[in-house]
């Protein structure tokens, strides 16, 4: 009877592995989220024109500095010139309007009365870090051509949305196409500082004018080799929603004089302790984000990362954890705190009499500007740290909502995307962008606003935007305006 037992026990126990096993290989191969190939499309820009148009562009000095220091107002005013110079039949059909005396907001009047589409770009590029000018292969702001390469600072970051945009209306314009819903461009001049007087000014216009639009499609998402082991295709990533932002300032005042006698704790080391405790006790994860993301893109996979991609299931532990070093997946999964200036104290032998230091919060979708705040405070749990908004004037941004997958823009993105590839074969997939875009501004006109620039990229040459050796190729140019054609064209 005992054996009889064990026997059944053992039977029962294979049984339920082959079932367990059962559901993972079924998990494993049932197909996902659908990948298909697009429909090649007949137009070619002149690669010699865009380039250089692309060169020209970049040469325009159009920093943005930060708040507090002066607009770049001759670069601006000369770039608004040249955009009329070289795209007249744009200039002579669509509606311009200078908005916050530098930002430009285009209107092209469609046919029909359907919901119209709003794409932005933005004029004005971040500096060159000082002392980093001899790192650069070809000067930053000189346009040259290299390597199949436009190099310059702003190729990427973010005159490809602007060139390309005026580029595919020019083209479309000479061919006699024209929209059937009403387009509108906008184009900033400071969201490198937060847009507060071009892109949340034009959105303010809009508001005015009641424009309820079908979607918005600005930069923050592109297309990459590389990005993830085993993926051998490339990969476009559509941010549908991005985090907000805050920056914090952590102030102590002590009581100074020699530092022959000092407290125990300086007011220096009171904030360091505070830091400390911050930088130890870091915001909670959320995959949920980070699962879109990654069901988008498991059927393209090697055997094992798609066995664990298809039973998050189960296995997402194990995936959470193995994110966990690196940066960008853990961005993607919980409100990111960096320290990023510290002051205090002015000479060796004098005690420090204040200490302070910015924390900049990047806030996932969940959580606000205050609850950060509040988190904050609770961290630190010390009263000796005033803990407010760092002066900017600015007391943060929320997360945005989070679009959907699905309905009229995210079905035209994706097949503009697909058919812009054609025949090659790429993945489609969404991404929480972990930073900031003039999106922000406009939420209150779609509830659909996407994130997507046709550029294709290796992994490496990311770290020129907003770092050095910035560049775009001549090829990712012209696929650019390729893409904006064939998806204005269908609207």
């Amino acid at each position: 009877m005992q054996t009889l037992i064990k026997h059944k026990t053992i039977a029962a126990c294979v049984a339920l592995l082959v079932l367990f096993l059962s559901v993972l290989l079924v998990n494993t191969y049932r197909s996902g989220v659908p990948q298909t190939v697009g429909t090649a499309f007949e137009f070619q820009p002149d690669a010699d024109r865009l380039t250089r148009q692309m060169r020209e562009a970049i040469r325009f000095k159009t920093i943005s500095f930060g708040r507090d220091k002066p607009v770049s107002a001759e670069a601006l005013l000369a770039m608004h010139d040249f955009l009329e110079a070289n795209f007249p039949r744009v200039h002579a059909s669509l509606e311009r309007e200078v908005v916050g005396d530098y930002s430009l907001l285009y209107t092209w009047r469609g046919r029909g009365d359907d919901k119209p589409v709003i794409f932005l770009g933005h004029l004005d590029v971040v500096p060159v870090i000082p002392g980093t000018e001899k790192d650069w292969k070809q000067p930053p702001f000189s346009g040259n051509v290299a390597d199949g390469y436009i190099w310059g600072r702003g190729a990427i970051d973010n005159k490809v949305n602007v060139i390309g945009l005026l580029a595919a209306a020019e083209y479309m314009l000479e061919a006699g196409l024209a929209p059937d819903r009403t387009i509108y461009f906008a184009f900033g001049h400071d969201e490198e500082q937060g847009g507060l007087d071009g892109a949340r000014a034009m959105a303010a216009v809009l508001k005015s004018r009641n424009v309820d639009a079908a979607f918005l499609n600005d930069e923050g998402g592109l297309i990459s080799r590389g990005a993830l082991p085993g993926l051998e295709v490339p990969m476009a990533v559509i941010a549908p929603a991005e985090k907000g932002i805050v920056t914090l300032e952590l102030a102590v005042q002590g009581d100074g004089g020699h530092s022959s006698m000092p407290p125990l704790q300086t007011s220096i080391g009171i904030l360091a302790q505070a830091i400390a405790r911050l930088e130890a006790d870091q915001f909670p994860r959320d995959f949920s984000h980070t699962q879109d993301f990654l069901e988008a893109v498991a059927d393209e996979l090697p055997f094992f990362s798609r066995l664990m991609m298809k039973n998050l299931w189960l296995f997402r532990p194990l995936v959470m954890a193995s994110l966990k070093a690196d940066r960008q997946g853990n961005a993607g999964m919980r409100t990111t705190t960096a320290v990023t200036m510290i002051q205090g104290g002015v000479k060796a032998n004098v005690l420090p009499i204040t200490a302070s230091a910015k924390v900049n919060f990047r806030i996932l979708p969940g959580e606000t500007p205050e609850s950060v705040k509040r988190r904050v405070e609770q961290v630190i749990r010390d009263e000796r740290v005033a803990v407010s908004h760092d002066g900017s004037g600015q007391k943060g941004m929320a997360p945005s909502p989070v679009s959907p997958l699905e309905g009229f823009g995210w079905e035209q993105l994706t097949s503009a995307i697909r058919d812009t590839a054609a025949p090659q074969r790429l993945v489609v997939a969404p991404r929480l962008l972990v930073a900031a875009t003039d999106t922000r501004h406009y939420r209150e006109l779609t509830p659909n606003h996407y994130r997507f620039t046709y550029v294709e990229m290796d992994i490496g040459d990311l770290a020129g935007i907003h770092g050095t050796n910035e560049r775009i190729s001549v090829s990712t140019l012209s696929d650019a305006v390729r893409f904006y054609y064939r998806l204005m064209s269908r609207l």
